[in-house]
């Protein structure tokens, strides 16, 4: 019976414990408390101006106020200063999908990182 059981304890344990996320971490910086299921990015330069585009989608765990950015990069690594690289605050539903897009801003643009955290504190992280 005891074994019967600590079986059934430990399988509920086991059960209950979530999987780490996974995702690209060189597209990706995001801090532990924001709770994820997936999230991907794709990416695309358009032919007629030759900027890159991208679309990151995803589904949330929970319930959850988050707050992402995109800095850019050009072709040797070096960040491309602009303003449209600003903390941007949104609402997630559990179990629910999202879908963001981005738009790069100059064609010097050849990769990028995408933050989300759950907390900017005074805006620099």
């Amino acid at each position: 019976m005891n074994r019967k059981f600590i079986f059934g304890a430990l399988l509920l344990i086991w059960s209950c414990a979530a999987a780490p996320l996974e995702y690209d971490h060189t597209k990706f910086s995001i801090t532990p408390d924001v709770k994820l299921l997936s999230i991907n990015s794709n990416s695309v330069v358009r032919e007629r101006d030759g900027q890159m585009s991208v679309q990151v989608s995803g589904l949330s765990k929970t319930n959850q106020s988050i707050y992402n950015k995109i800095e850019w990069f050009d072709v040797n690594g070096m960040k491309i200063s602009t303003s449209l690289a600003q903390w941007k605050k949104v609402n997630l539903r559990k179990n629910s999908e999202f879908l963001w897009n981005f738009t790069a801003p100059s064609k010097r643009a050849a990769t990028y990182r995408v933050y989300i955290t759950d907390d900017i504190g005074n805006g620099i992280i």
